[in-house]
């Protein structure tokens, strides 16, 4: 080491270097243990001061004190970590350079109990792991929430697509009921429709499924009119039904039991990825009210299978005729076909009424139809002309007298 202080300790004699050392060997391994007595908890203090050094030095043995100042000049000159870091009085000075500024004295390899060394360990590795598991259930809790977003706003959508359903229903049977008597005005109020769906209890829980309903019919339903009217002395946003019923207009007859286009388009939130069974029933394609003849359900069938004209593998077909909601039980040769059929009927605007499909386990549908287990022929439509599949059309008294005859 080439510096001064080399110089002057080349002057010393051995006997002095090797009281020096000793003095520095017992000085360190007393500031180790106040520095592992700190970090194990069982002390405040983590250093010494230059005083209680030179009290402990001297109480070890009166010559190590003397060589006290020659010691802290030797490690303030080695530049190197020799266990034993002075400090002065001010904390944020952090390069000591001379010896009358050292004030405190610290260890930096503080000598831990085997005890105390497992236990930090295991508070450290309790703390990381659980920093790692509340990380983990951050990323859960995140998903977990998304996913019930997800449910939620299907379930949302779904309830909005059926309101759109019984406003619908509700127009076309006011403006009928308007052909039978003069006395009634063509239009309805939007809150007297609301509150005739709605009960009480429920509107505001269902207030954004119906705003979403109104809205739906403003951008996608061009039969239903948005108007203002005065009544009673004040102003209401009132729906009107624009599509004239066969009682009122006996020229022009809209045909009935037609697929009516897309409501919307399937995507991630209303149509599962894939399916896993070939079963699916379907809502909302007939009223059983409504229905007259005996054989109508044949034409339930034949519009289904018009619809999926280009999935060869729907086997059986069942109508619920005594459903309320119109149901439609379809069983396909695997979920692969079954999957296409979905993409083909959920979503549509069959007979003025949205159709709508979920899947249906395969040993659900064979217990309420045992004769579907036979069945792997698959079904084809009576004709070609796919009446089910023509837009709406208007056809003329003549069209109609060439029909009678």
């Amino acid at each position: 080491v080439k510096n001064s202080f080399s110089e002057e300790l080349q002057k010393i004699t051995e006997d002095e270097i090797s009281l020096m050392m000793n003095s520095l060997y017992a000085l360190h391994d007393k500031l180790a243990q106040v520095a592992g007595e700190h970090e194990c908890g069982s002390s405040i203090q983590r250093n010494l001061t230059v005083q209680e050094a030179a009290a402990y030095l001297k109480n070890l043995d009166p010559e190590y004190e003397s060589v006290l100042n020659r010691a802290l000049e030797w490690i303030l000159n080695s530049g190197e970590d020799v266990g034993i870091k002075c400090l002065s009085s001010d904390p944020n000075e952090m390069d000591v350079t001379n010896v009358t500024d050292v004030k405190y004295l610290e260890s930096t390899s503080p000598k831990m109990s085997f005890r105390c060394r497992f236990r930090r360990a295991f508070v450290n590795v309790t703390h990381r792991l659980s920093v790692l598991l509340l990380g983990i259930a951050m990323v859960w809790g995140v998903l977990h929430y998304m996913k019930y977003r997800w449910a939620k706003e299907e379930e949302e959508t779904r309830q909005m697509y059926d309101m759109v359903v019984k406003i619908i229903d509700v127009l076309r049977s006011h403006s009928e009921a308007c052909s039978e008597n003069k006395d009634l005005q063509p239009y309805m109020p939007i809150l007297h429709v609301r509150d005739s769906l709605i009960p009480l209890q429920d509107r505001r829980k269902m207030r954004k499924v119906w705003s979403r309903a109104v809205d739906f019919l403003a951008a996608n339903e061009s039969r239903v009119r948005t108007e203002t009217r005065r009544i009673g002395g004040a102003e209401f946003l009132v729906w009107k039904w624009m599509q004239p019923s066969a009682a009122c207009d006996k020229i022009l007859v809209i045909p009935s039991k037609v697929w009516q286009g897309q409501a919307f388009h399937l995507d991630r939130r209303n149509s599962p990825p894939n399916s896993l069974t070939p079963c699916l029933k379907i809502r909302n394609m007939f009223d059983p009210v409504m229905e007259i003849g005996d054989h109508w359900h044949l034409a339930i069938q034949e519009a289904i299978l018009e619809k999926c004209s280009d999935n060869d593998g729907i086997v059986h077909i069942a109508v619920d005729k005594n459903s309320r909601e119109g149901c439609v039980y379809v069983k396909c040769l695997s979920p692969e076909y079954a999957g296409k059929a979905f993409k083909a009927l959920h979503g549509s605007w069959f007979d003025g009424k949205l159709v709508t499909v979920k899947y249906l386990r395969l040993d659900r549908y064979h217990h309420r139809f045992p004769q579907a287990l036979t069945c792997n022929t698959p079904l084809k439509p009576s004709n070609k002309h796919m009446n089910s599949m023509s837009h709406l059309r208007l056809r003329t008294g003549t069209t109609n007298s060439q029909g009678s005859s």
